[in-house]
């Protein structure tokens, strides 16, 4: 299983809006508001290394209010 930790610095009136919407990828197996430098942390799983990119690179910066994205990908 592969996965990704993506930290998120977003726009605060948006936020509510970005978490929804991010629940909806369907590799996104959580969602989490953070304190500190980021204000989001989501955990993308799968066997699939191809669907955690196009959850990262497409399904993730289509979504309005995102600032900055940062992506820590383990691979096993």
């Amino acid at each position: 299983m592969n996965e990704a930790f993506v930290l998120l610095n977003v726009d605060y009136k948006q936020q509510q809006n970005i978490i929804a919407t991010a629940k909806k990828i369907p590799v996104v197996k959580e969602v989490k508001t953070v304190y500190g430098i980021y204000d989001i942390l989501i955990i993308i799983q799968s066997d699939n290394m191809q669907d955690i990119k196009t959850a990262i690179d497409v399904d993730l910066h289509k979504i309005d209010g995102i600032n900055n994205i940062t992506s820590l990908i383990s691979v096993n």
